[in-house]
């Protein structure tokens, strides 16, 4: 059977979309993803690959790259398309009429997103955000939903009933991380925090935590930081801002971008990890994919006390759900955590048996080809 993932938006080497999804479909199907890239075409894990070049501007992305990518995803003659983006639910209807299997993979709250972008005229977020939702209320009727969601309560949000819809998580390979476990990290020398990913964009603030660094140095406590990542587009990439960045700049590493084998090798000298991204409660339907990372290597984490996330921290015990916008709270739970051996310990071996049990991607990829092998023979 020929299945073909197709985007606009989305990078070839996207997490969930390559590394999860395609090379788990590609163990008994063939697999083409279409998507942004600059390697040209080739084959990797046994997925056909095939990169579009990044849309310049939004004008491109709107009027041309949608279109050149739905001319690509028609030409694979695939019997089942899975598409990742708002923008492609029309094509994905269109499919669905000409009689192929369409997937529309939601990754996040796209409706409350929209509310909240402030390069949006505020007296066209509502007029745009209700467009979408009419659009995703029309998909609903010819589409298979994946939601990513922490309970199935938030579907009500996508316009699709349980029975339309496949809730299937953005866990961790947890096998891929095994290597990066450390079984002991109260005995790790030294103070060490951990984060990659995005450092500063509209979700995500990584001044909290440095300001929350700098008044544990105040206090005698000298953490160090590991931090690799990138900056969002129309922000300050100038930590030296800060008004305490020349009392802390010697506890702060910054590597810049790295590989995921390259960053957790990191992660092994750290005790904490951090996870900073910070969405409004109206908007939050599924947990961070860094958390669960963390909890597979057996790291404690620093992280954003949402309701999401305390309900999955009363359930499996992995950190601490802090206001990840108050660096004093911020700054208590780190010490909290260094001071305390064994309940670092404990919530240490929490999130390695949460991600070996429930937490992982294995279960999930049973799900996706569940719903793959149903809709291949309806």
């Amino acid at each position: 059977m020929r299945v073909c993932h197709f985007s606009s938006v989305h990078h070839v080497w996207d997490t969930r979309v390559f590394y999860r999804e395609c090379a788990s479909l590609a163990k008994k199907y063939d697999v083409t993803l279409i998507a942004i890239g600059e390697e040209g075409n080739f084959v990797k894990h046994g997925v056909r690959i095939i990169s579009v070049n990044k849309p310049k501007n939004f004008f491109e992305r709107f009027f041309f790259t949608i279109f050149k990518v739905f001319i690509l995803a028609v030409k694979q003659e695939a019997s089942i398309y899975h598409i990742h983006d708002a923008e492609l639910i029309p094509f994905g209807i269109l499919l669905t009429i000409l009689g192929k299997q369409v997937i529309y993979d939601i990754h996040e709250n796209t409706y409350d997103d929209i509310l909240l972008k402030p390069w949006i005229k505020p007296n066209r977020r509502k007029l745009l955000a209700n467009a979408y939702n009419c659009l995703l209320w029309i998909g609903s009727r010819f589409m298979h939903y994946i939601v990513v969601v922490a309970d199935p309560k938030f579907l009500k949000k996508f316009f699709v009933k349980e029975e339309n819809a496949s809730i299937i998580q953005n866990f961790a390979n947890t096998a891929d991380y095994e290597k990066y476990r450390v079984e002991s990290r109260s005995r790790l020398d030294g103070h060490h925090l951990f984060y990659v990913g995005m450092i500063k964009d509209m979700y995500y603030d990584i001044n909290p935590f440095l300001a929350a660094i700098f008044q544990l140095k105040k206090k005698g406590i000298t953490c160090h930081l590991h931090l690799i990542g990138y900056f969002g587009s129309g922000v300050s990439t100038n930590l030296n801002e800060l008004s305490h960045w020349d009392d802390i700049k010697a506890q702060v590493c910054y590597y810049g971008l790295l590989d995921t084998q390259a960053a957790y090798q990191i992660s092994m000298q750290c005790k904490i990890g951090l996870c900073i991204k910070n969405q409004p409660e109206l908007m939050l339907v599924s947990h961070e994919r860094k958390l669960f990372e963390y909890m597979a290597i057996g790291l404690p984490a620093v992280f954003c006390n949402q309701s999401i996330y305390a309900d999955l921290n009363q359930k499996y015990h992995v950190g601490k759900a802090v206001n990840v916008m108050d660096s004093e709270e911020i700054a208590d739970a780190i010490e909290q955590l260094l001071f305390n051996k064994d309940e670092l310990e404990q919530m240490s071996k929490h999130g390695m048996q949460a991600a070996a049990d429930y937490c992982n991607w294995d279960l999930e990829e049973k799900k996706l080809f569940y719903l793959y092998e149903k809709l291949r023979y309806s």
